[in-house]
């Protein structure tokens, strides 16, 4: 007699379907029995399989089997062998787990088209680029793991694309496993941009980069110089760096006033609208400041009184 707990098991089974975990188990499964028995297993067979003895619709065959090709690969039950697009048991010959920042700095060196030309490929079609030189499980994870919303981004499900130069930069300024060097290069790399995007925007060429002088023996040197408005910008690549910024500002004015009158008011530049609390706080402090901030396409200047 079935005991009400199975029926339960069974009738929610038969409403939700099966688990993923138990479609990746009947995949994996199937290709071990096929690798026994004749010596080769296929990806549309797996599928077909999965979806005739769970009755599940064809797309939803797609992840388990996936999942169970890597796991067998990642573990050496399983090589997927190039020339015949089949799964067999591993051979001596076959590329063995690879070390999965050489295996993205394999990926990247296949010269990835960018997202403006429109470019993707998938990871299959990667794996098939590194002809056979790492296991796709490799690949997989090193696209997932080391590449995926830093060089690369994936959309549309399965299509990946090179990330652009500047989102590159962000992705990596906000890892705190970054090179202090490497972020210091990255921050200035989306500083500039932002102060030329900005700049653009004024109708006329301010002073960039412009000389304050030398103070305890270190080149200074203010972002903006805007002589029509007697003002002084410094830049931040984040938007949580209205308040680093400001002692910077502030000092670039005193020093630029010491010998003479130069600027009246100090502005920080950012990517972003800060917080609400950032802007208030700042209002409070009665700092002569004005806060500059990138919004789509243009830019919003808010003065601080």
């Amino acid at each position: 007699m079935t005991s009400p707990a199975t029926r339960a098991v069974h009738t929610m089974t038969s409403s939700l379907g099966p688990t993923l975990e138990h479609r990746v188990s009947r995949a994996t499964r199937f290709i071990e029995q096929q690798l026994d028995s004749v010596g080769t297993a296929t990806w549309d067979d797996t599928r077909e399989h999965l979806a005739t003895t769970l009755d599940i619709p064809p797309s939803a065959t797609i992840d388990p089997v996936l999942r169970a090709v890597i796991d067998l690969e990642s573990t050496g039950a399983l090589a997927h062998d190039l020339e015949t697009e089949t799964y067999r048991r591993p051979r001596p010959n076959d590329p063995r787990e690879a070390d999965l920042a050489e295996v993205a700095e394999a990926v990247l060196a296949l010269g990835w088209p960018t997202k403006a030309d429109g470019g993707h490929r998938t990871i299959f079609q990667t794996f098939h680029a590194l002809r056979g030189r790492y296991r796709h499980a490799d690949v997989y994870r090193a696209m997932h793991e080391r590449l995926k919303n830093r060089e690369l981004e994936l959309y549309a499900m399965k299509c990946w694309r090179a990330r652009g130069e500047l989102e590159i930069a962000a992705s990596r300024l906000a890892d705190l496993t970054t090179t202090v060097a490497q972020a210091l290069a990255d921050e200035r790399k989306l500083e500039a941009h932002l102060v030329a995007a900005y700049v653009a925007t004024l109708g006329y060429q301010p002073r960039l980069e412009h000389r304050i002088g030398r103070d305890g023996g270190t080149d200074l040197f203010a972002d903006v110089y805007d002589e029509r408005r007697r003002l002084v910008i410094e830049a931040k690549a984040a938007v949580d760096g209205l308040f680093p910024a400001i002692g910077q500002v502030h000092r670039y004015r005193y020093l630029m006033n010491l010998t003479a009158d130069l600027v009246d008011r100090v502005a920080v530049l950012l990517p972003g609208e800060p917080c609400r609390d950032d802007l208030s706080c700042a209002a409070a402090m009665d700092l002569s400041l004005d806060v500059i901030w990138q919004d789509g396409d243009g830019f919003e200047h808010r003065v601080l009184r």
